[in-house]
């Protein structure tokens, strides 16, 4: 009776998610709905491959959010940028202003006859004493437009570069501006399209049995971490202390979680920020391989990125799985295709 149940409930369940794909997918052929299950395994291996399509729904909404995050502070620093390029300017143009002012006086006074050549010098002189007094003074009138005129230009080169460092800060402002408000759009998509596939998993989790659903795969919810000190151990402390959450697509604590969500409160109990999705923690850190694991390392599973969890050590990992599961420890080696390890602390 069990499995003619699950058929019956299914198959509006994944009609549903049928279309909803080829709506996302617009590019994609037309799918027919898939085999139906005829027992428990296949029910929650049904689940677990919706299941997936969520979590990777979840964490590309996730990735789009730290985008316009990154992008929201792009834009702070480039008009903080622009601000101070700007009165460097105005300050650099002022400064030229005031040596062109004394180019121009020396310039005018050397055209009225002020300033005199070593020859009219020699001519008009009454002594040798007067003449070396003379030619002494036009040298230093003579030096002092020549450090003006040096530093009018020198004070030019200075505000039209200021004037430029102003205007390209002003374009990342700009473009930063732009591409915050263009994320927006793409995060009302994501979140749309994850709430959808979203609904449509936690429907089919609902109609499980309660055979179906003790066939889901489970892990240690009791694990001890003996671990050292620092953020590493701290957080990995932070992670055990959530086994046996629910696995809650999207959430990032305090008592429910997505896979990501665990990993960033985690690192947020000790005071380490990381990203919030899955894909951008797998950018934070250093690589690591797997004989270098150790407490507190980030594991990344599947190509493209889309789950994570975290080392604990002896070979086994924390990490929360999928809907209808909870938070717990297992070989890390036997949660997915592991992608890459990543170090964020210690």
């Amino acid at each position: 009776m069990a499995s003619h149940r699950t058929k019956r409930s299914m198959r509006g369940t994944f009609t549903v998610t049928a279309v909803a794909a080829a709506i996302t997918m617009t590019s994609a052929p037309a799918i027919a709905d898939p085999q139906l299950p005829d027992s428990a395994p296949e029910a929650v291996e049904q689940l677990r491959k919706l299941s997936r399509e969520a979590e990777k729904l979840t964490e590309k909404y996730h990735r789009a959010q730290d985008d316009h995050d990154a992008r929201l502070a792009d834009l702070k620093r480039a008009k903080a940028a622009a601000a101070k390029a700007t009165k460097v300017a105005d300050q650099a143009r002022a400064e030229e202003e005031k040596f062109r002012v004394k180019v121009d006086e020396l310039t005018s006074s050397a055209y009225q006859g002020a300033r005199l050549n070593q020859l009219s010098a020699l001519l008009v002189s009454e002594s040798p004493g007067e003449y070396l007094d003379r030619a002494a003074t036009m040298d230093a009138l003579a030096k002092d437009n020549s450090e003006a005129i040096r530093a009018l230009a020198a004070a030019t080169d200075k505000a039209e570069a200021a004037e430029r460092r102003a205007a390209e800060a002003k374009k990342r402002a700009a473009k930063a501006a732009a591409d915050a408000a263009r994320i927006e759009k793409e995060i009302a998509e994501k979140k749309a399209a994850m709430e959808e596939q979203v609904a449509e998993a936690r429907d089919q989790l609902e109609e499980l049995t309660s055979e179906e659903q003790a066939a889901i795969p489970g892990g240690n919810t009791d694990y001890e971490f003996q671990g050292g000190a620092g953020a590493a151990a701290g957080a990995v402390q932070a992670a055990l202390s959530k086994q046996g959450s629910p696995y809650v697509w999207g959430a990032e604590g305090p008592n429910r979680f997505d896979c990501s969500g665990l990993m960033y409160w985690a690192y947020n109990q000790v005071g380490v920020s990381i990203p919030r999705s899955s894909s951008a923690q797998a950018q934070t850190g250093k690589p690591v391989s797997a004989s270098q694991l150790q407490p507190g390392d980030l594991i990344f599973y599947y190509s493209p990125v889309s789950h994570v969890g975290m080392y604990v050590g002896n070979g086994k990992a924390v990490h929360a799985p999928t809907a209808g599961s909870t938070v717990h420890v297992t070989d890390y080696q036997d949660i997915a295709p592991v992608n890459r390890m990543r170090r964020v602390a210690g």
